[in-house]
């Protein structure tokens, strides 16, 4: 009995090791090479880039295919700009600590917003109601690699979580976005807003570069403004782009 218990640890350890993720040594200087995404019989992707390193692709596959500008500018990714993407995002998730949100447990409703700029620390903020509780987790990038600046939960009330479902219907979160125009061209400096949700069964993502406040994309960059507020850690027009 002992030696079986022995076999059965080794085998599951051997497991854990074989998908443990080995990030880059800089991750911000490296994006994925779509030719080292592997796809397995369960779906699951893993980005892998040609140095050797590897990590899951945490978005499901066409979450990302449209690129959404300022103004709610819309463009279409191909496939090779929609695997960079989610590997991108994936590495910068991974770094907070952050997993996938699928799948998705029953009776639950979640969101999460991640933040990466240019030139300030990555955060994520990720509200979720079980039931009849409400409640939010925050983390921000700490200057060591893999530390976090900021790791905390705090419990939300119902008066929150509801002005919170009148900002996702006010940026149409769930419905058919209409955008303006399409994507001119690509943004460089700036921000990505990422914004992930999941309630009865559904998925949806979408990321836009540093939503105009005064643009069609304002509701976007309210509701971001509101979940960082909800966090206890706000920041000023002037800082948040």
């Amino acid at each position: 009995m002992k030696a079986s218990v022995i076999i059965v640890s080794l085998l599951l350890g051997a497991c854990t090791a074989a998908q443990r993720p080995e990030l880059p040594a800089d991750p911000y200087a490296i994006e994925a090479d779509p030719r080292f995404i592997k796809t397995d019989r369960l779906g699951s992707r893993t980005c892998f880039t040609a140095k050797g390193s590897r990590w899951p692709d945490l978005l499901p596959r066409g979450a990302l295919a449209l690129a959404v500008g300022p103004y709610l500018e819309m463009d279409r990714r191909s496939q090779h700009r929609q695997d960079i993407s989610q590997c991108r995002y994936s590495l910068m998730l991974l770094l907070l600590r952050e997993d996938s949100m699928l799948p998705l447990t029953p009776d639950s409703e979640v969101y999460r917003f991640t933040w990466i700029p240019s030139f300030h620390a990555n955060r994520s903020i990720r509200v979720a109601r079980r039931g009849n509780v409400y409640s939010l987790h925050v983390k921000v990038e700490g200057k060591d690699e893999g530390a976090l600046a900021t790791d905390r939960r705090i419990l939300l009330t119902p008066t929150q979580w509801q002005v919170l479902q009148q900002r996702l219907e006010q940026a149409r979160f769930w419905s058919e976005v209409h955008f303006s125009s399409p994507l001119p061209y690509a943004y460089g400096d700036g921000a990505t807003w990422l914004f992930e949700g999941g309630r009865n069964g559904r998925y949806r993502a979408l990321d836009i570069h540093s939503p105009n406040r005064d643009g069609l994309a304002g509701p976007f960059y309210e509701l971001g403004a509101f979940l960082l507020e909800l966090s206890g850690i706000p920041m000023t027009e002037h800082t948040l782009y």
